[in-house]
């Protein structure tokens, strides 16, 4: 009996090794981006086919010129919250707070971005499934 306990508990650490989370996840989107205004008449924009990565082993998501670090994981959801410089044409604008969040088991994915200009934020809703990268 002592030899089948031994036996099993050695083999525990192997089976929890094989069920942890992969180190990157590459998800394609599609939804809408809205102007977050004063008045809610404003048409969203489509978006197709947006490439996400959710990179657990550096802790940031990445999307388009951003990468946001990831705040908190938990069995449901991924959120990350950051501020990002970002550029035009060489020249500096005012940085970009971005909010958002993945939600594990639906695919849902909402994202803020708050700029200093008030009429410039605005927020995604999309609908996110697991791809992989062409190269």
């Amino acid at each position: 009996m002592k030899k089948v306990c031994v036996a099993v508990l050695a083999v525990l650490p192997i089976a929890a090794v094989g069920a942890q989370q992969p180190t990157s996840i590459t998800l394609s989107c599609n939804g809408t981006s809205k102007l977050m205004t004063a008045g809610d008449d404003t048409k969203p924009d489509p978006i197709t086919n947006l490439g996400m990565i959710v990179n657990f082993s550096e802790r940031t998501v990445t999307f388009n010129s951003y990468r946001i670090p990831i705040e908190r994981v938990d069995n449901t959801m991924v959120l990350f919250h950051g501020d990002q410089a970002m550029s035009y044409a060489g020249v500096k604008l005012k940085p970009v707070t971005v909010d958002g969040s993945v939600d594990r088991v639906t695919g849902a994915a909402s994202v803020e971005f708050m700029h200093e200009r008030v009429g410039d934020n605005s927020t995604w809703e999309l609908m996110c499934k697991p791809a992989k990268q062409l190269f």
